[in-house]
């Protein structure tokens, strides 16, 4: 018994719950000092489920098959030796239509010497030309593109042509052809006129041809200073004719296969025309044809880049056999 008459002991029941608390409590408390002891694994569940979802996921796609040439070539129905002979083909139609041009700036870059030896520049414009030749008469001189054949030439050459071969054709009613007429004459396109002819007479460039007595040379004629005064003289401005030559300058240069005189004159035809300018060739083919080749054109139009062009057309005469 306890104080002041308070009974501390336990009865049975008291008892045989404290029997049953006293074990049951102690048992955790060791329990939970085993497993603080004993660490768990680390990562334990992570790592299972990581190589859960590394064994359930799909494999990465399959890389795109390589395409080659030769592949698509087959899907094509092609092959390369196809290919190039297309390629060379049409490389072929090209330069031979001169398609944009192309096959006139390729001769342009290669040596004049060469173009003129292939005889292309007489197909193909190169660098705004193209040359004239002559197989009869074996000479040859580069025309600028654009300008035509002169027509009146053509028809006067025809119509001796015609009459020379009419030999029943009384006299009286042959076709008047005395006078001295073009191998070939050339110029930029004029006007028509009734009979279809056009003739641009004041800017030309034309040869004349003559036989020569047998053995005659270039040197026969004197000097090129004494040969162009000659030439003035008796046929350009002939005294009464009313035109006034005049002489401003003269020299020896090769042309092609055989020398030439070039002299450059001045004409003066008072009122029947405007002044012009002139530069001749004149040159002596293998010693049996005498060969004058001229462009002639206005004064005024020997200056700035016009004056260039006509040069050029005069420095292009060549013999050619």
């Amino acid at each position: 018994p306890g104080p002041r008459g308070v009974d501390f002991s336990l009865g049975a029941d008291d008892a045989s719950r404290t029997r049953a608390v006293g074990p049951r409590s102690s048992v955790p408390r060791a329990s939970a000092r085993r497993a603080s002891a004993v660490p768990p694994p680390e990562n334990e569940d992570e790592g299972t489920t990581t190589e859960k979802i590394a064994t359930n996921a799909s494999p990465p796609p399959p890389p795109p098959p390589t395409v080659t040439a030769s592949d698509m070539m087959r899907a094509l129905g092609t092959s390369p030796r196809r290919i190039v002979l297309s390629l060379g083909g049409a490389t072929a139609v090209a330069l031979g239509a001169n398609f944009l041009g192309s096959t006139s700036a390729l001769l342009g870059v290669l040596p004049p010497e060469a173009v003129e030896s292939s005889g292309l520049d007489a197909y193909y414009p190169v660098n705004g030309f193209k040359r004239f030749s002559s197989s009869e008469f074996g000479y040859s001189f580069a025309v600028p593109n654009g300008w035509a054949a002169d027509t009146a030439v053509e028809l006067a050459k025809a119509t001796r042509r015609a009459a020379r071969l009419d030999y029943e054709m009384p006299r009286r009613n042959r076709p008047a052809g005395g006078g001295v007429i073009p191998d070939a004459a050339f110029g930029p396109p004029g006007k028509f006129d009734s009979r279809g002819v056009t003739s641009n007479t004041d800017t030309n460039v034309s040869a004349v041809t003559a036989p020569a007595t047998p053995g005659f040379r270039l040197a026969s004629l004197g000097g090129p200073t004494e040969a162009a005064e000659t030439l003035l003289r008796v046929s350009l401005a002939p005294e009464g004719s009313g035109r006034k030559a005049t002489l401003l300058g003269a020299a020896e240069v090769q042309a092609g296969k055989a020398r030439a005189y070039r002299f450059e004159y001045d004409v003066d035809r008072g009122e029947k025309g405007v002044p012009l300018r002139a530069l001749s060739n004149v040159a002596v083919r293998e010693g049996d044809v005498l060969i004058t080749m001229t462009v002639v054109a206005p004064r005024e139009g020997w200056e700035g880049e016009g004056g260039k062009r006509l040069r050029k057309v005069a420095e292009s005469f060549r013999i050619t056999r």
